[in-house]
């Protein structure tokens, strides 16, 4: 994150989302309206683990990053609707490159994507 302040978050609903039985949102905007919930999201983020190996995956969110300067970035998200599940984030300029989130840090974003 290059040490830049999050300023805004909008997950898009992909693939694998739009396949849900019901999927959570088709957009949903984090911003300074919703300020928990965007540093949930920032710390998240900060928590991960780079992974080892090659990664093969679908698409569950696409998450767009703004920042303070900005700029923007794009992600993917993938985090079920699952306890004790991690979530994987995959910056989409690096696709081959995955990262762990940790349980405790998706557990928070799990709630945020797919409360009701």
């Amino acid at each position: 994150m290059d040490g830049k302040e999050i300023v805004n978050i909008e997950l898009e609903c992909a693939d694998l989302c739009k396949k849900l039985k019901t999927p959570p949102f088709s957009t949903k905007i984090l911003n300074h309206e919703n300020i928990e919930e965007l540093k949930t999201f920032e710390q998240a983020i900060k928590k991960t683990k780079k992974m080892k190996g090659k990664l093969d995956y679908g698409v569950m969110f696409f998450m767009y990053l703004t920042y303070e300067d900005n700029t923007q970035k794009k992600y993917t998200l993938n985090v079920e609707d699952e306890d004790g599940r991690t979530a994987l984030l995959v910056d989409t300029s690096a696709s081959g490159q995955g990262y762990i989130i940790p349980e405790e840090q998706t557990n928070e974003i799990r709630k945020i994507i797919y409360s009701k």
